[in-house]
């Protein structure tokens, strides 16, 4: 892809090690296509220290009250990776901003459309790299001398190998 679980996984390090200063509590979720919230709960769950055999078996309602009580009182950062659709936060027991909280939650996702419907404050396009920019990348990561240095038909496979990447710099 174009790099959006990179580029957010950078975003949580950066903020884990920032960790006294800004957050008490830093969350990674991974969303599947398949939603189910019991997950996203799971996840928390465990980074806040609720979940065991007796949490599990807890109905969503239940766990969701349990999160609710422990973040309301914290200032956190829930960063989430591949929404494919609206996620009621609520219903996770996610609280709302307040003064207390102060919530930062950041997500990914290839809709538009689900920035929208999950009410996001500001979007930023993840792009594919331009041609130059992608073969400088497939440079870099090869080696400059290997791919100078060797035989010429090889630099000419190379590049057209580099030129169906697409700019998608995980290809490269």
């Amino acid at each position: 892809g174009v790099g959006k679980t990179t580029l957010l996984k950078q975003i949580y390090n950066k903020l884990l090690l920032d960790l006294q200063n800004t957050f008490g509590v830093v969350i990674w979720v991974s969303v599947s296509k398949d939603l189910r919230l019991e997950k996203i709960q799971e996840q928390i769950g465990i980074k806040i220290g609720l979940f065991d055999k007796a949490w599990k078996k807890k109905s969503l309602k239940d766990k969701a009250s349990d999160i609710f009580k422990i973040l309301k009182e914290k200032k956190f950062a829930l960063l989430m990776d591949g929404l494919w659709e609206r996620v009621d936060l609520t219903k996770v027991g996610v609280p709302l901003p307040d003064s207390k909280n102060l919530p930062k939650i950041v997500f990914t996702t290839r809709s538009l459309e689900i920035c929208g419907l999950m009410g996001a404050d500001m979007q930023f396009k993840v792009k594919c790299l331009a041609a130059e920019e992608a073969w400088k990348l497939f440079q870099t990561l090869i080696g400059y001398e290997a791919l100078h240095e060797g035989h010429p038909e090889v630099l000419g496979l190379v590049m057209d190998i580099s030129k169906e990447c697409y700019g998608l710099p995980l290809a490269l």
